[in-house]
């Protein structure tokens, strides 16, 4: 029973130290042109894993859209990925590279009498396509968003909110 308690406590924690936060992050600045606005306040979460990559998802809702609008969601990426034995998945990874992207995501969504509902997520950043030594795999390290931006599209104008930096872990 000590056993098993030890495991499950060791795969809880490893688990909390590679999912990402469910936290969502309000924007800093929200602007408009036209009769488009947010209604409340959209928010930023970030999703995933080091495992299996970390993505955004904004969600929010608007008025005054028209018939449609379209989301879009994009932020810079700076991550870090490394390599480790595939037999030992605890230890520090080594052999750590930088590396630099952009990633966006879009969503176009019906509206009904002006108002409608949005979720888009972004690409999702991995360490796929990073090579490493014969026998090792490669892992994400860290990734940090920055220059986080969320802009609304309709008929009747745009609104733009910008977000704080967004690092894991």
């Amino acid at each position: 029973m000590r056993r098993v308690l030890v495991v499950l406590v060791s795969v809880l924690a490893a688990l909390a130290f590679t999912m990402a936060p469910a936290s969502a992050v309000a924007p800093e600045t929200v602007t408009r042109d036209g009769g488009l606005h947010f209604v409340g306040r959209p928010s930023v979460v970030l999703e995933g894993s080091l495992q299996s990559g970390v993505f955004l998802r904004a969600t929010g809702e608007v008025a005054g859209a028209g018939t449609s609008a379209t989301a879009t969601l994009s932020a810079d990426v700076s991550y870090t990925t490394g390599c480790i034995n595939r037999g030992s998945q605890d230890q520090q990874p080594s052999g750590l590279q930088r590396s630099f992207t952009t990633v966006v995501g879009s969503e176009t969504f019906e509206t009904r009498q002006g108002r409608g509902s949005f979720d888009v997520v972004t690409d999702t950043v991995t360490a796929a396509g990073r090579d490493c030594p014969d026998g090792m795999v490669p892992v994400l390290v860290s990734v940090t968003f920055t220059d986080i931006t969320l802009t609304v599209t309709s008929q009747t104008g745009t609104t733009t909110a910008s977000f704080p930096d967004i690092t894991f872990p």
